[in-house]
């Protein structure tokens, strides 16, 4: 019987969907760092120049695409269940058992 630690490999990451959250969250700093393409007063929106409410509305962009990224992170980086202290992780043999008494699958 071996004494060596039962370890576990967390299983792949889905390089493709890591390189698209990538390019989620660079979509914003690249448009904003274009300022030549927004620095000018017109067209106005409620009274704000559009230097304003450009940026404003990045605001809104920016927040929608990093919740994109976070979701789709999480679905490229697959969970390895662990137990309830959080201090080692469960084999799956056990892990359905649990999720059978829990009623969750």
């Amino acid at each position: 019987m071996s004494t060596t630690p039962h370890r576990h490999q967390a299983p792949p990451a889905n390089k493709g969907l890591l390189a698209l959250a990538g390019v989620l969250l660079a979509i914003p700093i690249v448009a904003l760092l274009l300022v030549g393409t927004y620095a000018k007063d017109e067209p106005r929106l409620a009274g704000f120049p559009f230097f304003i409410w450009y940026q404003f509305l990045w605001v809104l962009i920016c927040s929608a695409l990093t919740y994109s990224a976070y979701r789709i992170v999480l679905k490229a980086r697959p969970h390895v269940p662990m137990n309830p202290e959080g201090d080692a992780y469960l084999d799956e043999d056990e892990s359905a058992r649990r999720d059978r008494e829990d009623g969750t699958r």
